[in-house]
This record gives structure tokens, sequence and C-alpha cells, in this order.
């Protein structure tokens, strides 16, 4: 306990200040000590001669010793008459007391008996003697002065720093405890903020990474309670399928009709393991991009090939129209896009019928455009389709996993392009991908 109120920032910002006060203070203190005390003696020393003088004309005027002793006995210097140096408890030297025989006003910083100031003068039977008055002593009422208000500086400059660094670390110790919420996994928390200061700030901040968090671990749960629900679906097929093979009364026909679903379920699984892989290693920055100038027409052209078989199972005619343009990007990333926009329109698109590619530069962008004559995407359906495993089709007549679309808007998205659809239903779809030159 001892050691965790040593090491609080409470306790250091205390110390500083504090300290800090307190030099600041005695600095102070010393500047008008040593500025303001000489002038103090010195208007000492000129009432102290002024008055000894007054006593020695009086004492000319012939008024009593014991009237002029009354006279000045009350103010603030004091003159007594001694009728002797010895009595007076004096000692002067040769040089002083010369001074007093010519009538001359000897000053002396420090009284002997007194440790005060005095002035001497010489009177027609004896000497006027003039002090400060110790009881309204003007230097130790000045000492007495500073060193009072160099306490109630201290004492309501330490009550005042004391609230100010309350005030400090109410917030600072308020975001601790919150990060510690944060650390058990309370992603909701939000903290308060007042002020346009860097503490302000600091909150603003840790509710923006709250916000963030909260948003990945709700996308981390959707994530991983899809990933379950895919990967059970085809587990269950071949799984169901599997039994109905060991019945050995089936005929070779169904067996084959229920060996084909086995396959085409497993095949499934591996692509859905495959597109989930990539997906987590984009989202991860694992997989980096290569930034290598490429023909981005030539490499479309190549998907076409690559895809061949599909479209021409399904009859369907082409309209290619392809710009050369020179991109640099990631050559394999940007044609596994290609990949899953054109397998996705041939899905999508009746046998007979056609699929439009086409590749120009507008206005300094590269624009990509893959259009269908299917049955298009309902107007509600538009804004999830690049969601994980997200199908506006949810029956099994149309393959897929459900995760192009979201890794070719990832992969879009790290070259800091765009991709978006138009759709109209009964009259297909157009993907548009706009990439910066």
């Amino acid at each position: 306990m001892k050691k965790k109120i040593l090491h609080s920032i409470y306790t250091k910002f205390l110390v500083i200040f504090l300290g800090a006060l307190f030099f600041s203070v005695t600095i102070t203190f010393g500047v008008i000590y040593y500025t303001q005390l000489g002038n103090i003696l010195n208007q000492i020393r000129i009432e102290l001669v002024n008055q000894t003088q007054v006593v020695q004309t009086l004492n000319q005027e012939k008024l009593s010793d014991q009237k002029i002793t009354e006279l000045f006995s009350q103010g603030i210097v004091v003159s007594r008459i001694y009728s002797s140096l010895a009595e007076a408890e004096v000692t002067l030297s040769e040089a002083e007391i010369a001074q007093l025989e010519k009538d001359e006003i000897v000053y002396l910083d420090v009284y002997q008996s007194h440790n005060l100031p005095l002035a001497l003068g010489k009177l027609t039977d004896g000497y006027v003697l003039s002090m400060p008055n110790l009881e309204r002593n003007q230097v130790a009422g000045f000492m007495n002065l500073q060193r009072t208000t160099m306490l109630v500086t201290l004492l309501i400059g330490s009550v005042l720093i004391m609230i100010a660094v309350a005030m400090i670390v109410k917030p600072i110790k308020a975001v601790s405890e919150a990060t510690k919420k944060v650390a058990e996994g309370d992603f909701d928390l939000r903290l308060k903020v007042k002020g346009k200061d860097e503490l302000a700030m600091l909150a603003r901040n840790f509710n923006v990474m709250t916000e963030a968090l909260s948003r990945n671990d709700y996308i981390h749960r959707d994530f991983a309670s899809n990933v379950s629900h895919e990967f059970k679906t085809p587990i269950a097929s071949i799984k169901g399928f599997g039994k109905l093979l060991k019945d050995p009364t089936i005929s070779e026909s169904r067996r084959q009709e229920y060996i084909d679903i086995i396959v085409d379920e497993s095949d499934r699984l591996g692509k859905l393991s495959a597109n989930v892989l990539k997906l987590s290693e984009l989202e991860n920055g694992v997989l980096g991009l290569k930034k290598d100038a490429f023909a981005l027409d030539e490499t479309i052209r190549r998907v076409v090939l690559l895809l061949q078989e599909k479209w021409e199972f399904k009859n369907i005619n082409l309209d290619i129209q392809l710009d050369e343009v020179l991109y640099k990007g990631d050559q394999e990333l940007m044609a596994q896009v290609m990949i899953n926009l054109f397998t996705n329109a041939i899905n999508h698109t009746p046998d007979n019928g056609e699929i439009g590619i086409k590749l120009e530069t507008v206005e300094k962008e590269i624009v990509i455009q893959i259009s269908d004559n299917g049955d298009g995407i309902a107007v509600e359906d538009q804004g999830k389709i690049f969601d994980r495993f997200y199908k506006a089709d949810q029956s099994r007549s149309t393959p897929g996993t459900g995760l192009g679309l979201t890794i070719s808007q990832r992969i879009i998205s790290l070259h800091g392009g765009t991709v978006t659809v138009t759709s109209k239903l009964g009259a297909g779809s157009t993907f548009f991908v706009r990439l910066p030159q």
C-alpha cells in the first residue's frame, strides 16, 4: 500500500508542484528581503539621525531631559539621554569620539546590547541615543510580515495545488480504470469527454478505440458464428449422404447421385476453407501488396480464358471492350478479384445469356465494368452482398461460399479503390471497380 501511494501519479504531481511552489516562494522571499531590507535600514538611519538632531536642538533650547525623553519615548524611534557613554553602554572608536566632539551625529549599524542600529549625538551635558522602538521595530516587523506572507502563500498554494492535482489526476484514473475493464472484455464502455485539452483528447481517443474494439468484437463473434454455420452445412451433408451409401439396397443411379453430392460438398468445403483463410490473411495484413506494373487488360483476358469452360457450358455470349491499361498493383490479387466477379456473373447469368466486360480510363481513374442479364439483386440486398457469407439467393441452386465479393472488396480497398453494384430485378446487375490511376 505504501509503495502504491509513493508511486502514484497523484503523489508525483503533488511533490513536483509543492516543490515548485516552495522553491518559487523562497526565491521571492529572498529577492524581496535583500532588495527591500536595505531601503528599510536606510529609512531607519535617516529617522534616527533626524530625531537625534531634533533632540540636540531641543536641548539647546533648554528643554529638560525628562521632557525630551517623554516626548520621544512612544514613536517608531525612541531617544534617551545619558550623562556618559559608559552609562549608555556604547563603545566608540577614537574616530567616532572625535566625531561626537565636533557635534556630528555618529550612526552605528549595530548597537551592542540590543543588536539594533542607533544614532548618537552630544548634548550640552550628556549624550542622546536614538534607536528603533523595540515595540515598533520596523526590521522585526518587516521580517515577521515576510514570514507570515510566505506561510500564508504556502498554505493557500498547497491547498489549491492539491485541488488542482486531484482534478488533473481524476480523468487519468478514470482512463486507467476503464482500460482494466476493456482488458476484461467490456468494449461498450465510454468515457465522458469535457473540454478540448489533452485529457479530453485522451478520453476521446479512448472512446474511439473502444468503439473500434466493440465493432471488431461483434465482427469476430459474427464471423465465428457464420463460419461455424457454413462449415456445418457441407459436413452434415457429407455425413448424411455417407450414411445413405451404407444401405446395400439403394440403386446404382441413386448411389452415383449421392457420391456426386458428397464430391460437390467436399469441393465447397475446400473452397470455403481457402476463402476463409484468404480473407483472414487480407484483414490481418499477412498478404502484403506487391506493387508491380502490369497490363490490366491482359490480366482480364487471361481470367476470361481461365473460366472459358464455365461460360461456354452455359453458352453465354461475351461483350468484351478492353482499353490498354498499365496498372501498378498486385497482379495476382487483382486477378483474384476478376475471377470472383466474373464467376459471380456466370453463376447468375441464365443459359444463352450475355455478360459484358469493359475496361477504360475515366478522368484519371481506371473503371472496370462487369455486367450480366440475370435476375438482378433486390434493393434491400444490394447493401449486404459484400458482407461475409451473405448470398442474396439463399437457395442451393446458386453455387458459392458467400465470401467472394467480401474478398474482392477487401483487395480493391487495399489498392485504394472501390467496388459498387447497380442492379434491378429482372434486368441484371453491373459491378463497378474503380481504381486510382
